[in-house]
């Protein structure tokens, strides 16, 4: 069977950054490069273990249907987890994924890194900032983590080549976690010459980022993005990140935690709403247009919704959003899945139990019924067309 190698990098230092990562190598197709590259002060806080790769590569691995061969240190507990993660991803999509062997040079298993603190993936979106929100406001109970810093992927939702936006991004980022007692890290990751699908996947470039950081941090943090209701009914199934999946990236010295999949995205808005500075840089939107990937465009069906949530639970609309909604807008709504649609309801029930009424209310009604009867519709279609 062929092989997918795994070559761990030299890291090298250049003004004022550390560049880390591994050479991917298999038959027939040229080697390629994948980096990490982070500010020179977090270098000691960097794994000489392969356990980051491994994560990041096994998507491309299962769908190429090759054994992967890392030519380093892998921890037995992540082998074993990896194992695993195979298994739901081949059962969900066997078309797509194959089970493959992951063989290592070195098996050896790490400490976590002491004293215990926490690094989170940090978007500024509404999920992240309720995660960062509730661990340092010790809302979180017995599942308080010391969470330390959050980490910003360069790469991951804005591409490589915008190098200004994503700084301002990051100032913003950094105003809000600063306002919290805590640090933002900023990565650079070419994490698209992966080659895996990203809906997939997506949950190992946050998983992999956070664990090359295992000298220092001994958790990291995943945002919920799939509530366990949404997994109730399987409108969101299977998807890269939920909390049935995310702790199979974990090892023995780190362990990845999904969190937040007990609440909605109307639970999150309503307690973040007491943070002054998520009200000021909070971004939900991934803007198609370059300039408006560090700023929420306003006009989005996710732009839209997130606007509308804070109306309807009552609270003023804040600054982050520049301009308010208008009943046009709520007409013209399309949602292309059942998760929009289920969104809605729940806002429209946050209407009713707080009694508010007015012409956006009657637009959102209106719309949904639009939107159920075409998604009934586009279903019918698709169950015809496979039937016949």
């Amino acid at each position: 069977m062929k092989k997918l190698h795994i070559w761990p990098n030299q890291a090298r230092e250049e003004n004022g950054w550390i560049t880390t990562g591994f050479t991917l190598e298999e038959p027939s197709v040229s080697p390629v490069q994948i980096w990490y590259r982070l500010p020179v002060s977090y270098s000691k806080a960097i794994t000489t273990s392969c356990d980051p790769f491994v994560v990041a590569t096994i998507f491309r691995a299962m769908q190429a249907s090759v054994d992967l061969h890392v030519h380093g240190e892998v921890s037995p507990s992540l082998l074993k987890n990896m194992q695993e993660l195979q298994s739901v991803w081949a059962c969900w999509k066997p078309e797509r994924y194959r089970q493959i062997e992951v063989q290592a040079e070195v098996e050896r298993e790490h400490n976590p890194a002491e004293p215990s603190c926490s690094v989170m993936a940090f978007s500024g979106g509404v999920d992240s900032c309720f995660t960062a929100w509730r661990h340092r406001r010790g809302l979180a109970g017995r599942q308080s983590q010391n969470l330390e810093a959050g980490l910003m992927i360069h790469g991951f939702d804005i591409p490589l080549h915008q190098t200004d936006t994503f700084l301002r991004t990051a100032d913003s980022a950094r105003a809000m976690l600063d306002s919290l007692g805590m640090e933002l890290i900023p990565v650079v990751h070419n994490s698209k010459y992966l080659g895996a699908d990203r809906e997939d996947s997506h949950a190992t470039i946050l998983a992999s980022c956070m664990m090359l950081l295992q000298q220092r941090f001994s958790a990291g943090l995943i945002a919920s993005s799939v509530p366990y209701t949404d997994l109730l009914y399987g409108w969101q199934f299977p998807f890269g990140s939920t909390a049935l999946t995310d702790w199979m990236f974990s090892s023995q010295a780190f362990t990845i935690i999904e969190d937040g999949a007990a609440y909605t995205r109307i639970d999150k808005v309503r307690e973040i709403y007491a943070w002054p500075e998520a009200l000021q840089y909070l971004r939900v939107c991934l803007g198609r247009e370059a300039k408006l990937r560090d700023r929420n465009c306003c006009r989005c069906e996710k732009c839209v919704r997130n606007i509308l949530t804070f109306r309807a639970l009552g609270l003023d609309r804040p600054a982050c959003f520049e301009q308010d909604v208008t009943v046009t807008q709520i007409l013209r709504l399309r949602y292309s899945n059942m998760v929009s649609i289920f969104y809605t309801e729940l806002l429209l029930k946050v209407t009713r139990e707080s009694k508010t009424s007015g012409a956006w209310v009657a637009a959102l009604r209106a719309n949904l019924l639009i939107n159920r009867a075409r998604n009934r519709l586009k279903q019918s279609a698709l169950w015809k067309a496979w039937h016949s």
